[in-house]
């Protein structure tokens, strides 16, 4: 063997060493510059509260569709067609109707009405009749009885006759008089029917919020003239099914609305409804504010009520859940860990069991790690 060849032996041995050496440290470099990013998060103790979130709706305590209950034309409108709502009181006049047909009519009958009075004060000439020919039927039956002679059995049936006759007169009078007392009567109350039925009151004190009719308009029965609401309003708040769960009456709710930007409204749960609708699986709940000024019918926003708070547990950010475990970070590397949860919210949850203080767990996207995989990590700031 030629002393080239004992040379190249060990020097070959030496470039094989070191391209292993090179290929690892390279694979080694690359695999951790290539590694995925996680945000982990200390598992640490605090206070949470167990709650749940739901839709909000504010809706009128009462609210009431004003609707004509005649045919008239409009003489005055309290809110005229796309006006400014208005405060009215209860009893209030809000819309009336022309009266002066009516009017006239009650009139006459109330003149009918005190004539017929004045006929019955004077009375009855077949009364007077009637009561002058009794007087003389027992003045034929005296004389009957003391002489027969002298009366003869045919005037006194006659006398009989004819008082009999009085008395059904008289006594068709009275019905017909009853009868025009009556018909009288039933005027007079269906025209003053007809006339309160032309001025539409205000049920309660309230808000008239809308109207569609103005004054000379033709208004028929049955249409809907305007609407009143009342000042008092009832936040109603949908949750789905599940999360009903715990929920009791008199526990705190915060409201927030839309329409008034980050401010919230803090109150108490008032009562549950019974019922879940069946299309969209969610149940009703009522809350009271302790302030309700202001608030707009219609409103919508978002609800979170306090079914209880725990303190000195252990917490995490809810978005480090995958199902029922996360993923915890040790030496570099994921490992699946199945956790117990407690008390939850929209933010944080409780952990009862699976994890201790201080472990570090990956707070985002969860789904994007798998078990065993190496990853760089960076901690998450409270």
């Amino acid at each position: 063997m030629s002393k080239d060849s004992k040379f190249k032996r060990p020097f070959r041995t030496i470039i094989l060493i070191s391209s292993v050496f090179l290929i690892y440290f390279v694979f080694t470099y690359l695999q951790n510059k290539f590694q995925k990013e996680a945000i982990v998060c200390l598992v640490e103790k605090g206070t949470i509260r167990d709650s749940v979130t739901g839709n909000v709706r504010v809706l009128a305590a009462l609210r009431f569709e004003i609707r004509s209950e005649t045919q008239s034309k409009l003489e005055y409108a309290a809110l005229i067609p796309h006006g400014k709502p208005i405060q009215v009181e209860a009893n209030q006049t809000v819309f009336s109707m022309e009266t002066i047909d009516l009017e006239h009519n009650l009139k006459d009958s109330l003149n009918r009405q005190k004539a017929h009075d004045k006929r019955l004060a004077v009375g009855s000439s077949i009364k007077l009749q009637l009561e002058l020919e009794e007087q003389n039927l027992e003045a034929y039956r005296t004389l009957s009885n003391q002489n027969s002679q002298d009366i003869a059995e045919f005037e006194l049936e006659k006398k009989s006759n004819l008082v009999e006759i009085l008395r059904k007169q008289l006594e068709n009078e009275k019905i017909h008089n009853e009868e025009i007392s009556m018909s009288i009567n039933l005027e007079i109350e269906r025209l003053e029917n007809e006339l309160r039925k032309r001025k539409i009151l205000s049920p309660i004190r309230g808000t008239l919020v809308s109207s569609s009719v103005k004054k000379g308009d033709t208004i028929f029965n049955g249409q809907v003239m305007g609407e009143i609401q009342s000042t008092d309003r009832i936040i109603e708040v949908t949750l789905n099914e599940e999360d009903f769960s715990g929920i009791e009456e008199g526990q705190k709710v915060g409201v927030t609305l839309f329409s008034f930007g980050n401010q919230v409204f803090e109150g108490v749960v008032k009562r549950l409804s019974a019922k879940v609708d069946p299309q969209t699986g969610r149940r009703t709940l009522f809350v009271d504010l302790n302030s309700i000024e202001n608030l707009p019918v219609g409103a919508s926003g978002r609800a979170e009520i306090v079914k209880a708070e725990r303190t000195g547990t252990l917490i995490l950010p809810r978005k480090a859940l995958l199902g029922n475990s996360v993923f915890a970070l040790k030496d570099g590397k994921t490992r699946q860990v199945k956790v117990v949860i407690g008390a939850r919210n929209l933010e944080f949850i409780e952990i009862k069991k699976g994890l201790k203080e201080k472990d570090r767990v990956i707070a985002e996207t969860p789904h994007l790690f798998y078990d065993g995989e190496k990853v760089n990590s960076t901690l998450l700031k409270n």
